[in-house]
């Protein structure tokens, strides 16, 4: 049975470092996570179990009060996001106890990412005098503190904000974070940090009246009773995906046995040891043939969907030009041209309640994602999973997919042992380089060859379009013009030829459009000649050192284009053009 990814639900966190009455405020927090539970709670969790992760910056007041909160209710992973080193950042906590009761919650993270902040501290005189030097030293910590707040929230799908409903003192105020977390469409939900007896409600717009720092803020906000999908998207998405029933089992175990053949023979004809490969073939392996193969399925169903939407839509036409040239007192026809626009209608309205087009994008992503961790484990090369956006004003893939493949490569990595360098390169090479290389070069090919002859399609039916205006132009037909059977006529026929083809002729190109074949026949010669590059440089590799920045480039370069990939097709589902 296939192991199923439990989802990670993370909560950042954000609050002054001030809190009037910490007890109340932890009663607050008591009150969101059970309703957060109970909305968690109705979903079985043998489909997906949740593992929650709470994102701070562990700051004193009301960071370490949530912290403290969640560990000890829901059992979170912690992780720490810190402003600056955490040796510069200790000297933030202005007496013993403070720092001590930070250390003991810094003790129980998971993991701690310290940004780099611009600049150097120890650069900046320190001296209480130099009053530019102090707003140059205040300016740049609070820039700091404005970057970790932003990071915390990006890297997390919910807010928890301890605020007091005004705005911020200085850059990185809770104020600002809230703001940047509505922006980046997060979940927000309110304490008031001034009010915690008031029920906790979900912020949906904040705005200001004037500047002064004390300004109350106008909060556009509700209470707070979400159903799991406005809760967590994320999850009802893997939810979605882990439960999809639409594979069938004997295409799964086909690509999988496909793909674990190709990795066993390529690492015997490289000289690994047979035990080289048990994590990748044992965890990777079954999770990429899943989504690999779900893939493929929806692509098929995405793509048949496109083309019948619009050819049928082209055959609604010429049912209607027929009726009305060929047999005009034969209305019931008509019955035809509703009976083929019911269908588009259908086949629209089914394509977008299935999600094919959503479901192929996400598959697909996770099944190059996870293809790209099987080569780069081998290597304990670490490969960027968690990359900013390149195109950050697009919506890029969803978190849980970058989770999940975080989850899956973490552990098999764990059972991959040293291997020797030149079976590993030959391995790498053959088992990766070359035959992305070689998958791209016939994507290239045939999705080149598939928009060529689209495009002379488009071409004849333009020409015989033409050609119909010119025979019609020069009198061909027109003395039958009266005649008892209007179906031979010719000039008649003219008439539905030249209404009808361009129909055609626009549902041709249209479904070239939508399938993105000229761009991603380009796209392919492109990664095909780029991956050729890179296996000459890692055939050139002498030294482990050499090969992990091959493999590192080479991984970069696959994330990037998957990413981008994503970005040009999710513009591209099923639209009704009629």
């Amino acid at each position: 049975m296939l192991a199923r990814i439990p989802y990670e639900f993370r909560v950042a966190v954000t609050g002054h470092r001030n809190i009037p009455d910490e007890l109340a405020v932890e009663r607050a927090i008591e009150r969101v996570l059970d309703r957060i539970t109970s909305t968690l709670d109705k979903v079985d969790v043998d489909a997906t179990s949740i593992a929650w992760t709470i994102v701070s910056p562990l700051a004193r007041g009301a960071d370490q009060l949530a912290a403290k909160t969640l560990l000890e209710r829901v059992g979170a992973r912690l992780e720490v996001v810190t402003p600056f080193p955490l040796a510069e950042y200790r000297k933030d906590f202005s007496s013993d106890g403070e720092l001590a009761q930070f250390e003991g919650l810094l003790a129980r993270a998971a993991a701690v990412n310290e940004l780099a902040c611009t600049g150097q501290f120890g650069e900046l005189p320190c001296d209480q005098g130099d009053g530019e030097a102090l707003k140059a030293l205040k300016a740049l910590r609070d820039a700091a503190y404005l970057r970790a707040g932003e990071r915390v929230v990006e890297t997390s799908e919910v807010l928890l904000a301890i605020w007091n409903g005004r705005q911020a003192a200085g850059a990185g105020g809770t104020a600002e974070i809230v703001e940047y977390a509505l922006e980046r469409d997060r979940m927000v939900l309110w304490i008031n940090a001034e009010h915690p007896e008031e029920p906790p409600r979900r912020i949906r717009a904040v705005k200001y009246a004037g500047n002064s720092s004390d300004q109350a803020a106008i909060v556009t906000a509700e209470e707070f009773q979400l159903t799991l999908k406005q809760l967590s998207p994320g999850y009802c998405q893997q939810l979605a995906y882990f439960r999809d029933s639409a594979l069938v089992l004997e295409d799964y175990e086909v690509e999988m046995r496909r793909t674990k053949d190709h990795l066993t023979n390529a690492a015997v004809h490289a000289g690994l040891p047979a035990t080289a490969l048990d994590g990748v073939l044992n965890l990777i392996v079954p999770q990429f043939a899943r989504a690999d193969a779900l893939a493929l399925l929806y692509h098929r169903k995405h793509a048949r969907g496109v083309s019948g939407v619009l050819y049928l839509a082209a055959l609604a036409v010429t049912i209607a030009v027929g009726q009305v040239l060929f047999f005009p007192e034969r209305l019931w026809l008509i019955l035809f041209e509703i009976g083929a626009m019911l269908v588009v209608l259908g086949l629209w309205a089914s394509a977008g309640s299935s999600g094919w087009h959503e479901k192929w994008l996400y598959a697909r992503y996770l099944a190059e994602q996870l293809r790209i961790a099987m080569f780069t484990g081998l290597l304990q090369s670490q490969s960027r999973h968690e990359r900013g956006d390149p195109l950050p004003f697009y919506r890029g893939p969803q978190q849980w997919l970058v989770q999940a493949v975080r989850n899956i490569v973490s552990e098999a990595g764990r059972t991959i042992p040293p291997l020797p360098l030149e079976a590993l390169k030959r391995f790498l090479i053959e088992a990766w380089l070359e035959d992305q290389r070689r998958f791209h070069d016939r994507c290239a090919e045939r999705k080149a060859h598939a928009a060529h002859r689209r495009h002379w399609l488009g071409f004849t039916l333009f020409g015989a379009t033409l050609l119909m205006a010119l025979l019609h132009f020069i009198g061909v037909g027109h003395h039958a013009r009266g005649a008892e059977w209007p179906v031979l006529t010719p000039s008649v026929w003219i008439t539905f030829l030249a209404l009808v083809l361009p129909a055609w002729a626009g549902a041709v190109h249209a479904v070239s459009s939508q399938l993105e074949l000229e761009r991603i026949a380009e796209r392919s010669h492109r990664m095909a000649m780029a991956l050729e590059w890179l296996v000459h440089r890692a055939t050139r590799a002498t030294t482990a050192d050499d090969l992990r920045q091959t493999v590192n480039e080479t991984a970069e370069l696959m994330m990037v284009e998957n990413h981008e990939w994503w970005v040009l097709l999710s513009f591209q589902g099923a639209r009704l053009h009629v």
